[in-house]
């Protein structure tokens, strides 16, 4: 097999990526965004993304009787394609065709599900990696053209009416791509990875219609430059574990309004994908009739290259950081190698500089944030979500700390909060870097990733951030359950520096157990001679997390800046 698919700090610096997909593909703007993010954010990475997206294409092999013209099969060009571009992983996204437009049939679904297992056992085969995405909604509001109303059964369709096709599609058509995505998120382990972009894309047109009720998404087939975003978005935090909030403003921008170095992007990315999709072959009649020789595209490719990350690097110093407010407070949002930053400023600062860094969940249950703030105290946080604390984690942990206190001229030690997964970043970095950490407030704290997400003591776990965690991890569901790498298997420098401990956590949380993770932290601590208070709510659960009246953690917090050596 290839590279191992982990998102952990072992992602390869050096990776090439093979889209394969239909038109969605070979528009791949998706493609181009995170060529820009990868660009502005962390040039030293060596990331190769080739489109190979033909319009048209399937992995059925199945064309509307209709068509202009035999829809192309992925399967025609497959081996050629791999081994054209010799890729290190392939991600593959394929079914809106596949279906053709008409209401579910199982003979159809059957010779999808078939295209797709061939297609996923033929490049894990050839030693890449194969990660499938989910086909995107179908939404019927945003079809501009003529669709054909009817029941799942097809001989119920009205006689007078042309044949379903792309051009008039049955109108139920998404509950066919509804089960063609489930189909691909019960994968399983005949895929390296599965993307769900169907329930992103659909949770976006929702909040945008509750805005707009007449926002249209696309074409109805073809998602829209915002659906694009919503896609590598969802492909970053799969792939790379880079979970992002804030949407760039080149995203949305019609192209003669973008920075320069995104037009470059998006030349570079035609370019090559003009060069890539003619030189492997494809049967779209619709030829890229100016596509260069690859070598020569490739060539080109390199100089517009290193143009972008020059104008990049410029851009971003210029845009990076935001100044806004925050519940009346100064909000500086910024980025760090790639991850999204916050900063609150009280308004004036205690002496020292003190801050607290909120280690996951910015802003929930923050009564304890508040009144620090309002007493001079620095809030920070870095948007590491999904990373579970691993090694890769506490490694962007420290890369945060380190700007911060530059930028920001904080104190050296920071008071970390941890609620709930935020309690393995906390303890894993105060674990690493103890001298750092001037306390730890931990809230119904995850203290051991086999309690949850696991699932593999008294509560119920969490399937699919299992999966993510050991992911990261790079365990599997065999090697997990002796993994003593846990926060309660590094508690001893934490006891030995010092650091005070405020557990807080409801007797009665059904998600992360008290008796196997704050309630054992105390109980290992007590052991080892280390400063650990115990705050027990009866009858509490998982939520809500923190006290409404937080005077006990403020006066924790408190305590141990004015203790301090």
């Amino acid at each position: 097999m290839g590279t191992m698919f982990q998102r952990n700090a072992d992602v390869p610096r050096s990776l090439t990526v093979a889209f394969l997909g239909d038109s969605i593909t070979d528009n791949g703007r998706y493609i181009a965004l995170m060529h820009a993010y990868f660009s502005e954010h962390i040039p030293d990475w060596d990331m190769r993304l080739i489109n190979l997206g033909v319009s048209s294409e399937t992995a059925s092999g199945l064309s509307e009787p209709d068509h202009p013209f035999p829809r192309p099969c992925v399967h025609e060009r497959l081996e050629a394609a791999l081994q054209a571009s010799r890729p290190d992983w392939v991600v593959v996204c394929y079914g809106m065709n596949d279906g053709i437009y008409h209401p579910f049939s199982e003979e159809r679904f059957a010779a999808y599900k078939d295209g797709m297992s061939r297609l996923i056992a033929q490049i894990r085969g050839s030693g890449a990696q194969a990660i499938v995405m989910t086909p995107p909604p179908f939404d019927v509001r945003s079809v501009r053209g003529e669709v054909v109303s009817g029941s799942s059964d097809e001989g119920e369709m009205p006689q007078h009416l042309p044949s379903y096709s792309w051009k008039q599609p049955y109108a139920s058509y998404d509950d066919v791509l509804k089960r063609y995505a489930e189909w691909c998120l019960s994968l399983g382990e005949e895929a390296d990875a599965v993307v769900n972009i169907r329930d992103p894309l659909l949770r976006d047109m929702k909040k945008m219609r509750e805005q707009d009720p007449e926002y249209s998404s696309g074409d109805g087939i073809h998602p829209n430059p915002r659906g694009h975003w919503v896609i590598v978005k969802t492909l970053l935090g799969r792939m790379f574990n880079i979970t992002l909030e804030r949407m760039p403003e080149h995203a949305l921008l019609a192209d003669a309004e973008l920075p320069e170095w995104f037009a470059l992007t998006l030349r570079r990315h035609r370019l090559l994908g003009a060069a890539w999709k003619e030189h492997v072959g494809h049967t779209n009649p619709n030829k890229a009739a100016d596509a260069l020789p690859l070598a020569e595209a490739m060539k080109q490719g390199e100089e517009l290259q290193r143009r972008i990350v020059a104008l990049a690097a410029e851009y971003h110093r210029m845009t990076d950081t935001k100044v806004s407010e925050w519940n009346g407070y100064p909000r500086t949002d910024f980025t760090v190698h790639g991850r999204e930053a916050i900063v609150i400023a009280p308004h004036v600062p205690a002496a020292g500089r003190p801050w607290i860094w909120r280690t996951e969940f910015f802003g929930a249950f923050d009564y304890a944030d508040r009144a620090l703030l309002a007493q001079g105290w620095h809030i920070a946080y870095c948007r590491l979500s999904h990373m579970y604390g691993c090694p890769g984690a506490v490694e962007r942990m420290e890369r945060f700390r380190e700007q911060v206190r530059e930028r920001f001229a904080l104190a050296p030690q920071a008071a970390l909060f941890g609620f709930s997964r935020g309690g393995l970043y906390a303890v894993h970095y105060a674990a690493a870097h103890p001298e750092r950490v001037l306390a730890l407030y931990l809230d119904a704290p995850v203290l051991d990733i086999r309690s949850w997400p696991g699932g593999l003591g008294q509560g119920p776990g969490s399937a699919a951030e299992w999966e993510d965690c050991l992911a990261v991890y790079g365990l599997t569901e065999q090697t997990a359950p002796q993994f003593d790498g846990n926060p309660l298997d590094r508690l001893r420098p934490i006891a030995e520096a010092g650091i005070p401990i405020l557990l807080i956590s409801g007797d009665q949380d059904v998600e992360v157990p008290l008796e196997e993770n704050a309630a054992l932290m105390a109980y290992r601590m007590l052991e080892l001679g280390g400063k650990t208070t115990l705050i027990v709510k009866p009858g509490g659960g998982h939520h809500p997390h923190s006290l409404e009246q937080p005077q006990p953690i403020v006066d924790f917090i408190t305590e141990a800046w004015n203790g301090r050596a």
